[in-house]
C-alpha cells in the first residue's frame, strides 16, 4: 500500500509557471515517483479550479482565502491570517497522515494539528520577512511600503512560534538560519525530474538571440531589465535579447521594444520551452539572494551558455556550470566571449540530478520520519 501525504499549497500549482508553485507542482510529483498518494490542498484565488492534477495527486481539494480588512488588520501575518479555511481543517483530520506545510503561509493551523500529534513539516520557500522587508524597500507607494513593513514584523514575530516544526529549507544560507534560531531544519532543495530537461536545438539561421525570462511584474526581474538597458546602451550586445514572462507593464514593454528586442508577454509553458532550448544562451541576472531560483536551473538543464550574476546563482553546484558577469564589466564584452566558444554543455545533467534529484527529497522526508 502506498504511503499517504497531505500537501497544503499556498497557491493552485498549475499551470507551474512561477517558482514558487513550480517548486510544490516538482515537489508533489517527486512524491507521487516515490510511492505516495498525494492528497493535494489548494488555497485558490484566480489560477481556476479546473486541472489535471493525475501527474502530481491522487486528490485535490480547493479553498477560498479570506481576504479583506479583518485578515488585514490581524495580529498574524495577513499571508497566514487569510488561509484559515476551517473545511481544510476538518479534512486534514480525518486521518492521521503527515501533513506538508508549503511556506509559512499555511501554519495557521498548526496548534490544533500538533494537539492532534500529527506528523507536520514546513517548507520554506524562503525566509518570509526578509522577503517582504526588501518588498518595502523596493515599494513605489506608501501605503506599499507600510503594508510590507508591518507584515514583515509579524511574520518574524510569529515565525518563532513554528519552532516545534521541522523546516525543508531550499537554500543552506536558510538551513543556518533556521538552524542557528532552534529548528529542527533539513536542507531540500528543489527536486528535478526528467520533464524540466530540454533537449536543446539550434535556432533557425539569422534568428540567434539571448533570452531573459521571468515573472515581470515583479520589481526584482524589472531591475534586472532596467540593467540589461542600460548596459546595452554602454555597449551594444552582439545579438538580440528576448525577454519573456508573466504579466510585463506597458511601460516596460515600450522600454524593451525601444532597444530593437522583442517581449512575449505570458508564454504559454511550451512557447516558453520553446524559446529555453532555442536560445543561443540565457541571461540569468539578478541581484537579490534569496533561496534557489528555479529558472537557473531550468536553464541549465537545456544544456545552453547561462550568463549569471553570482547572486542570482547562488550556490556553487549551479555557478561552476554558468559563466559568472562581473556587472563592473561590460555585458557586451561577455556575451560576446560565450557566444564566441559556440559550445552546447553535455556534463551538467549528472551532478545537477546528484543535488537536485529525487533522492535529495526521500532522505529528507526520512530524516523527520515520514
Amino acid at each position: 500500500m502506498n504511503k499517504q501525504i497531505h500537501i497544503v499549497s499556498f497557491d493552485v500549482p498549475f499551470p507551474p509557471d512561477y517558482g514558487g508553485v513550480l517548486d510544490v507542482y516538482l515537489r508533489a510529483k517527486g512524491l507521487k515517483n516515490l510511492g505516495y498518494s498525494v492528497i493535494l490542498h489548494c488555497y485558490e484565488y484566480g489560477r481556476g479550479r479546473n486541472h489535471d492534477f493525475s501527474e502530481i495527486a491522487d486528490e485535490i481539494h480547493y479553498y477560498d482565502r479570506k481576504t479583506g480588512f479583518k485578515s488585514l488588520f490581524s495580529k498574524l501575518p495577513y499571508i497566514v491570517k487569510s488561509r484559515n479555511s476551517h473545511a481544510l481543517l476538518n479534512r486534514l483530520m480525518q486521518d492521521q497522515y503527515p501533513v506538508l506545510l508549503e511556506g509559512q503561509h499555511n501554519t495557521f493551523w498548526v496548534n490544533e494539528l500538533s494537539r492532534n500529534n500529527r506528523k507536520l513539516a514546513i517548507r520554506m520557500h524562503n525566509i518570509e520577512w526578509h522577503y517582504y522587508r526588501d518588498l518595502a524597500t523596493n515599494s513605489k507607494t506608501y501605503s506599499e511600503r507600510m503594508y510590507c513593513r508591518v507584515e514583515a514584523r509579524k511574520l518574524k514575530k510569529q515565525e518563532l512560534q513554528l519552532k516545534k516544526i521541522p523546516v525543508f529549507c531550499i537554500s543552506k544560507s536558510d538551513l543556518e538560519y533556521y538552524q542557528n534560531l532552534g529548528f529542527h531544519g533539513v536542507y531540500l532543495p528543489v527536486t528535478i525530474n526528467s520533464d524540466l530537461i530540454l533537449e536543446p536545438v539550434e535556432a533557425a539561421e539569422g534568428k540567434s538571440f539571448a533570452l531573459f525570462h521571468g515573472n515581470l511584474s515583479v520589481s526584482e526581474n524589472q531591475e534586472a531589465i532596467h540593467k540589461l538597458i542600460q548596459e546595452n546602451k554602454r555597449a551594444p550586445f552582439d545579438l538580440p535579447v528576448i525577454i519573456a514572462g508573466k504579466n510585463p507593464s506597458p511601460v516596460l514593454i515600450k522600454k524593451i521594444e525601444a532597444q530593437g528586442w522583442e517581449c512575449i508577454a505570458n508564454p504559454n509553458d511550451s512557447e516558453l520551452n520553446d524559446l529555453m532550448r532555442s536560445c543561443s544562451l540565457h541571461l540569468l541576472i539578478g541581484f537579490k539572494t534569496s533561496g534557489i531560483k528555479l529558472k537557473v536551473i531550468r536553464a541549465l538543464l537545456t544544456g545552453k551558455p547561462c550568463i549569471a550574476t553570482k547572486e542570482l546563482v547562488g550556490l556553487p553546484t549551479l555557478e561552476k556550470h554558468c559563466e559568472i558577469w562581473d556587472p563592473i564589466l561590460p555585458l557586451a564584452d561577455k556575451i560576446q566571449q560565450v557566444t564566441a566558444k559556440n559550445q552546447v554543455a553535455t556534463n551538467r545533467l549528472e551532478e545537477l540530478e546528484a543535488e537536485f534529484g529525487v533522492g535529495k527529497l526521500e532522505a529528507a522526508l526520512a530524516e523527520i520520519g515520514f
